[in-house]
């Protein structure tokens, strides 16, 4: 029993770890790199991984993981130069959005299944993600009212679109990274995976890497050939290091997007995180269905050995009926065999 609550503590920590830690990248790359970039808050994916502590940590863990990341942020905005209200007010709404967002996916979306199934998947973003954002967008946009003079909607819309763009990239991934233990049908090797995962980035980086070509379609069959091979796990990974090459790559090199000449900096970006967006999309319904399909395809083959054994004991069962008749009927004397005939 000690063994089993140490074995559940080790893994609450390593994936608080891993959470926190994909929450300090991310907002160093929407802070640092974007405005290296030219294209401030161009991009954020850091709620995602919060909203997914929230789902997927009791609630002790969640606080350490919440204060781990509004500080981490908080000072990573100071030494960017961000002013201590805004170092502070951002963050906290942050963490609303994600708190929300996460109690949202709980109580309407089954996102605490074993498995996640597409209608999950659906309505994350429908019952979960939109009315998160839509409410932390509007708090955003009060504070920038006040702080910058920025024209509500305006606050609102880039509040909302590059929060929202964020979360769906990174939230479901991280439900379905988190759930590699219940996929067992698309367990493999660590080499393969690796090989697999660094093949794709790889290919991500060569696409992202020139603008000549408008080949961000290159991404998609790779993508779906890593649901067939790995599952949803897998495939989740493989989206949020698709993710996680693209976006910097479209913010310092622009890549493929800087052949839409009507886009700003901004723009492109945005047109980036909708390619993201889209092969995530497809590539978590592809994984699903397979992994759906696999689950069917055991749980048949189990069936079918369970019937087989049965018929076999069944067997058994009547042959050794019929041997101890047998072995009766030679048991009986000649003088009680005349007697019961007479």
């Amino acid at each position: 029993m000690l063994g089993d609550r140490a074995h559940v503590r080790l893994h609450r920590a390593g994936l608080a770890v891993a959470l926190v830690a994909g929450y300090v990248a991310s907002v160093l790359l929407s802070i640092f790199v974007s405005r290296t970039g030219g294209a401030a808050a161009s991009l954020w994916t850091a709620t995602g991984f919060l909203a997914g502590a929230f789902v997927l940590l009791p609630r002790p863990w969640r606080i350490g993981v919440a204060a781990s990341c509004v500080f981490a942020q908080g000072a990573i905005a100071l030494i960017a130069g961000d002013g201590p209200v805004q170092a502070t007010l951002y963050p906290l709404v942050n963490l609303l959005e994600a708190a929300l967002a996460g109690w949202l996916a709980i109580r309407f979306c089954g996102v605490r299944a074993r498995r996640l199934s597409l209608r999950e998947l659906a309505l994350l973003p429908i019952a979960a993600i939109t009315p998160a954002v839509a409410i932390a967008a509007g708090l955003g946009a009060l504070i920038n009212l006040a702080l910058r003079g920025e024209p509500l909607l305006d606050g609102w819309l880039g509040w909302a679109i590059q929060g929202g763009l964020g979360m769906l990239i990174v939230m479901p991934a991280v439900l379905l990274a988190s759930r590699v233990g219940q996929y067992r049908e698309f367990d493999r090797s660590g080499p393969e995976t690796a090989a697999i995962l660094a093949g794709m980035g790889a290919v991500v980086a060569a696409v992202f890497l020139q603008n000549d070509l408008p080949l961000q379609f290159a991404i998609f069959p790779a993508l779906t050939l890593i649901a067939v091979r790995l599952g949803p796990p897998g495939a989740a990974a493989a989206c949020l290091l698709t993710a996680m090459i693209a976006l910097p790559l479209s913010v310092l090199v622009e890549g493929p997007a800087a052949l839409s000449h009507g886009l700003d900096g901004v723009g492109r970006v945005r047109l980036t995180e909708l390619i993201v967006v889209a092969a995530l999309v497809s590539t978590l319904v592809t994984a699903v269905a397979v992994g759906d399909q696999a689950r069917l395809r055991q749980l048949m083959l189990g069936r079918d050995r369970a019937a087989r054994a049965a018929r076999l004991r069944a067997r058994r069962a009547e042959a050794a009926a019929r041997g101890q008749g047998s072995a009766q009927s030679e048991a009986v004397s000649p003088g009680e065999r005349v007697a019961s005939v007479a």
